[in-house]
Parts: structure tokens; C-alpha cells; sequence
């Protein structure tokens, strides 16, 4: 591999990054808005059946989580970042003060893929569960 497509398929990796960190980004912040609206409209006065308090709750944890794991999971190129200066600045020192830029590569921690999967398993149960919880009441048993 030459160092034109070397190049390229850092920029396409750059590039999906962004994107992913845009749309979690924004994922996130819907998710909160939907919880505060969803706590704050919750109607209090009206007797509610066990299930029902069940879905509530659920979807409530359900959310919590999910914005829980994308804000982590957001801290994850940060954190790549000053990992790969560390490496750099100890390449330089290892050899000398000679170009230590040579070939430098940081994966991001395990944690953060696993962060990752809980975001995106969360936000699916979370829109489940509030979907469950918004037609609860109107089916009738």
C-alpha cells in the first residue's frame, strides 16, 4: 500500500468518525430532551396499573443509559487523541529526538466498543419500551 491510499483511507476513516460522533451527538440530545419531557409531563394524579408503572420506569432506565453510553462513548476519540500523542511524544524520546511520527497507530480501548454496542442496544430498547409505554393504555385487555 502506497502512502496516496495509506492517506485516503485515513481521511474516509476520519470522515465516518465525524459522522458518528455528529449523529450520537445528536442521538444524545434528543434522548435527553425525550426523558425530561417524559418525566415532566408524567401525570401523577391518575391511578396507573402496575404495567404501566413497569413501561414507565423501564423506558426511563432505558433512556438514562443510553445517554449515559453515548456521552462516554463520545469522550472515546479524546481519549484516542491524547493516547497517540503520549505514544508519539515516547517514539520521540525512545529514539533520540528522530522523527518518531513514522507509522504511529492508536486503537481505541475495548471499553469504548463496548460502550458503543450499549449505546445503540440501549437506544433501541429505549425507543421500544416507550413505544410500549405510549400504547399501553390505550389497548384494551
Amino acid at each position: 500500500m502506497n502512502i496516496k491510499d495509506t492517506e485516503r483511507l485515513l481521511n474516509v476513516r476520519v470522515s465516518a468518525n465525524d459522522k458518528e460522533y455528529a449523529w450520537v451527538k445528536n442521538v444524545v440530545s434528543v434522548s435527553a430532551i425525550l426523558l425530561g419531557v417524559l418525566i415532566s409531563l408524567k401525570d401523577n394524579s391518575k391511578i396507573h396499573s402496575d404495567i404501566e408503572s413497569k413501561l414507565f420506569i423501564t423506558t426511563i432506565i432505558f433512556f438514562g443509559l443510553c445517554i449515559l453510553c453515548g456521552l462516554i462513548f463520545l469522550y472515546a476519540d479524546s481519549d484516542t487523541e491524547h493516547r497517540l500523542v503520549k505514544k508519539v511524544i515516547e517514539k520521540e524520546y525512545d529514539l533520540g529526538g528522530s522523527n518518531g511520527l513514522k507509522a504511529t497507530f492508536v486503537e481505541r480501548r475495548k471499553i469504548f466498543y463496548i460502550l458503543r454496542f450499549c449505546f445503540f442496544v440501549s437506544l433501541i430498547c429505549s425507543v421500544v419500551s416507550l413505544v410500549a409505554y405510549a400504547i399501553y393504555p390505550e389497548m384494551s385487555f
